[in-house]
This record gives C-alpha cells, sequence and structure tokens, in this order.
C-alpha cells in the first residue's frame, strides 16, 4: 500500500490539470463526408499512428419496406441478431480482398513496409489501428483507407467461416467458451441476444453479415484519430486524398436484402457448464445522468480495491453501460448475499476521496503516452465525453452511496455457474484451409 501511495504521488505532480491538457491537445475537424478526426502532434518522435473507430450499427436490423407497403402502417419490431453476429462480421472483414489483393497479399504488403496494421472489435464497434514510420505517413493512410473501405463482400465462404469459429470454441474449451458467452451477454444488456452456438452461427446468413459491415462502415459512424509527426495541414490533405470518397453509401449493399420473417430471440439463459468449482455474479448498470457517471467511474476503481481484483472485474459495455462482475468459489446466495450487505453500508468519505485520487492519478498517467490520449480521446468523441476532473470532484458522498446502491440492483444480475448439466459442443470438425476451400484439416 505504501509502495502505491508513493507512485501516486510521484506521478500526480506531472501536469496540473491532466484532462484538460489532453483536450487542448488533440486538434479536430470534419470532413464533409461527415468523417470526424483527430489530430495529437508528436514531432519529437518519427512515427505515425492511426486508428480508425466505427460503430455497430443495431444487431440483426433489416432494410424496412416502404410504409406504404405495410397495411397496418405499424413499425414492424427489429429483431435481434444472436451474439455471434459482430465477431463473424469482424472475421470476414479480415479474410475478405482488398481491392485487387487478397487478404494475404494485402498483409504482405502492410508487412513489408514495417507497418502494422490491426482489426479487433470493442463492444461498440470495430477498430482498425496501423502504425509505422512518418516516413511511409501517405503510404500508411492509403493503407488504412483500403482496409477500412473495401467492397463489402458478395461471396466467400461462409460455412467455412462457421466452422472456424465453431472450432474456436472448441480449442477454448467449455469452460472458457461459456465465460466468454457470459461476458458478451454484458455489452448489450438492454438488448435480446442469442448465446453463440452451432445454431445461432446456423441462423446467421451472408446478407446479415453485409447489413452488419455495411450499416457500420460510413463516415458518420467513425473516427479517425492521427498522431505522429504530422501537421494539421499535412494531416488534411493526406485524409482529403485517402478517404475523401468514402461517402454514405460506401457501406450499403447495391440491392437491398429482402425483409425475412423474424427469427425466434429470447434473452440469455444463465450458462451451466461442467465441474463445480465457482460462481460469478454480474450486474450490468447504465447510469442515468452525468452526476451519476462521475460516481460510476469512481466506484469502478473503488470497487476492486474493496472486493479484490482477483475476483472482481468491471466489464465495460456498449452506450455506457459497465457491469461488475464478482466470481468467488461460493454458491449464488453467498454472493448475493455478499453483494446486500455492501448495498446496506454507508461507505465513508476516505473511500470516496481515495477514488478521487486514483482517478486523477490515472489521467494524468495517460498525458504521458499520447496513443493512449488518441484512444482516449477517439472514444470520446464517438460515444460521448467522460466526466471531467470538476464534475469527478464534485462527487459528494451522498451521490456515491447512491449509485453504489442503484448499481447494485440484484433484480438485474445474471449468473454464471460452473456446475451442474455441462452445455455440449458439436464434435469437432476439421478446420477447412481458407487458401483451398477444399475442407482439410489445418
Amino acid at each position: 500500500m505504501k509502495r502505491l501511495m508513493a507512485v501516486l504521488m510521484l506521478v500526480m505532480p506531472l501536469t496540473a490539470h491532466p484532462q484538460d491538457e489532453i483536450q487542448e491537445a488533440v486538434q479536430s475537424f470534419r470532413m464533409q463526408n461527415g468523417l470526424r478526426v483527430l489530430l495529437l502532434e508528436d514531432h519529437q518522435h518519427p512515427m505515425v499512428h492511426l486508428q480508425l473507430r466505427a460503430t455497430w450499427a443495431p444487431p440483426g436490423v433489416r432494410e424496412m419496406p416502404p410504409a406504404s407497403e405495410i397495411k397496418d402502417k405499424l413499425s414492424t419490431p427489429m429483431t435481434q441478431g444472436p451474439m455471434a453476429l459482430e465477431p463473424l462480421a469482424l472475421r470476414l472483414l479480415d479474410r475478405c480482398a482488398v481491392g485487387s489483393r487478397t487478404r494475404q497479399g494485402f498483409n504482405r504488403a502492410v508487412e513489408e513496409r514495417g507497418l502494422r496494421l490491426r482489426l479487433s472489435g470493442a463492444p461498440d464497434g470495430p477498430v482498425w489501428n496501423l502504425s509505422g514510420g512518418s516516413p511511409e505517413a501517405e503510404l500508411a493512410f492509403s493503407l488504412l483507407a483500403d482496409a477500412v473501405m473495401r467492397p463489402i463482400p458478395q461471396g466467400g465462404d461462409l460455412d467455412t467461416l462457421r466452422l472456424n469459429f465453431i472450432n474456436d470454441l472448441h480449442e477454448q474449451g467449455s469452460r472458457e467458451s461459456a465465460r466468454i458467452a457470459f461476458l458478451r451477454q454484458l455489452e448489450r444488456p438492454g438488448l435480446a441476444l442469442e448465446s453463440i452456438t452451432e445454431k445461432s452461427l446456423a441462423r446467421i446468413y451472408l446478407e446479415d453479415l453485409q447489413r452488419c459491415i455495411g450499416a457500420s462502415l460510413r463516415p458518420n459512424r467513425a473516427v479517425l484519430a492521427i498522431s505522429g509527426d504530422l501537421t494539421l495541414s499535412q494531416a488534411r490533405q493526406m485524409v482529403q486524398l485517402n478517404f475523401g470518397a468514402w461517402n454514405e453509401g460506401s457501406g450499403q449493399p447495391a440491392t437491398p436484402p429482402p425483409l425475412l420473417a423474424a427469427r425466434p430471440s429470447a434473452f440469455p439463459p444463465t450458462i451451466i457448464p461442467a465441474d463445480q468449482l465457482e460462481t460469478s455474479l454480474a450486474l450490468p448498470f447504465r447510469p442515468a445522468d452525468r452526476k451519476q457517471r462521475a460516481a460510476q467511474n469512481l466506484l469502478s476503481l473503488w470497487l476492486p480495491r474493496v472486493l479484490g481484483p482477483d475476483r472482481c472485474q468491471i466489464h465495460p459495455g456498449a452506450a455506457g453501460w459497465r457491469s461488475l462482475v464478482l466470481t468467488a468459489e461460493a454458491p449464488e446466495s453467498a454472493l448475493k448475499k455478499e453483494l446486500l450487505a455492501l448495498k446496506n453500508s454507508r461507505l465513508k468519505a476516505g473511500d470516496l476521496e481515495q477514488s478521487k485520487v486514483l482517478w486523477v492519478a490515472a489521467r494524468r498517467a495517460m498525458a504521458l503516452h499520447p496513443q493512449e490520449q488518441l484512444s482516449f480521446a477517439a472514444s470520446e468523441t464517438l460515444l460521448g465525453a467522460e466526466p471531467t476532473e470538476t464534475e469527478i470532484q464534485n462527487v459528494d458522498l451522498a451521490t456515491f452511496n447512491e449509485t453504489l446502491g442503484a448499481w447494485l440492483d440484484l433484480d438485474s444480475a445474471r449468473v454464471l455457474v460452473f456446475g451442474g448439466d455441462q452445455i455440449r459442443f458439436p464434435p469437432r470438425i476439421a478446420r477447412p484451409d481458407p487458401d483451398s476451400g477444399n475442407g482439410r484439416p489445418r
């Protein structure tokens, strides 16, 4: 504890107002096509780093017919797709051709020039990261634009993609797969999503993936963040040259797929895989206002310290949701009793002050890492501003306790129990070779 406080005391004097400095250092502008661009100039290091973040469209939304074609003039309810829709969309993006090159050829072109490109998925949408030396900045912009604005796949072996996914579930093991599926349920607590199973994978069609990708890859749903040895005028020129042709129609299929009958969906069931070892209790929560959001940020630092970082996680989700996940070698009733006792206790002023110190130290540490600053600014631009230091400091003890009580709502709890009946995956299937398509194992 003494070591931690010593580190915090060293970090805290580095800057007076870390959040203000982050906001002042990042320059921003918007392209005519709606793309928002952030620039963090860093002329001390000959590097360029590009990050493009996009937001997922609501899963499973299909093109609606004109109102005149709906006899009763009532909106058809949105269908919610399985949780595997977005992971499959990411895999399809990572495999499909880029312009006139195969995906493998494109990756080689990136690596041969000393650049690094990585596509990953966040609860809110896909994220592309590309970094390399600044002499390659113009090429880096071009390659990132190629990767992001590639044509939506019109074909491809969707069955192979499904089989790869199923084999990945096998390789992770039923226990780890159950845990991953459980955490994915917490990313969108307000939606009814099916678990990732062979049956749910079979309900995904190419048109679903096209719609998911197409509705997300639009400039008004994305933020391009740039850091490196570039000036604002250079950044504007390169963005216009490489992303200027990206428009509202870039991400949409030429012909909208027909409206299909709604597939059944249900709230995710409790997952009960094998062996009687542990129970996880999750409480998803979204603050009602900025004051409560500031208190939640502080509680996200305080709760793991009190409950133990080895058994308590704060899992971020889409649209401001955060889930408290508490795990222990105890039955569900014991965990609920522990959380209920915490909810009924009154936190002290020292708990609040300690949380504020940790929050300020984390923001000041961020100011030392340009890429972390940039990622933070991009997330804020896309999803809404995080609480400011002033809002954090204005959180009083009453709000701190009220927000904790609202978060620990046991009626919204979701439970993962390792014990009881085992979830059985289908027999292991030979993973097809993506290059040959002949179904031979790798």
